[in-house]
């Protein structure tokens, strides 16, 4: 197991946003807990994270906003060809500096 931090989306748009993120954020195979805390969410992941799993963390993370940086270290050999892809959407998010 790995454990992560996220900041929350601050605002929420509405109740229902709120719900959607979390509902969304528990539907993840590899995200097996997650507790709020003073610095943002303190997620608890499998250990490697699964691909799917990792492409739903992009999408989520995307749609929110929220930073993305994290997610290099869930790079793996396995995954390299597709997700270290420059071709990418969201390469520049998670590899730039």
């Amino acid at each position: 197991m790995m454990k992560i931090v996220i900041k929350e989306p601050v605002p929420f748009f509405s109740d229902g946003d709120e719900d959607c993120f979390f509902h969304w954020l528990k539907s993840i195979d590899a995200v097996k807990d997650f507790v709020g805390g003073p610095r943002g969410l303190e997620v608890t992941l499998t250990d490697p994270v699964d691909d799917p799993s990792l492409r739903e963390l992009i999408g989520l993370l995307t749609r929110y906003g929220l930073d993305m940086k994290w997610l290099r270290n869930l790079r793996t050999e396995q995954n390299e060809g597709w997700f270290a892809s420059e071709k990418m959407y969201w390469h520049e998010s998670v590899f730039k500096d």
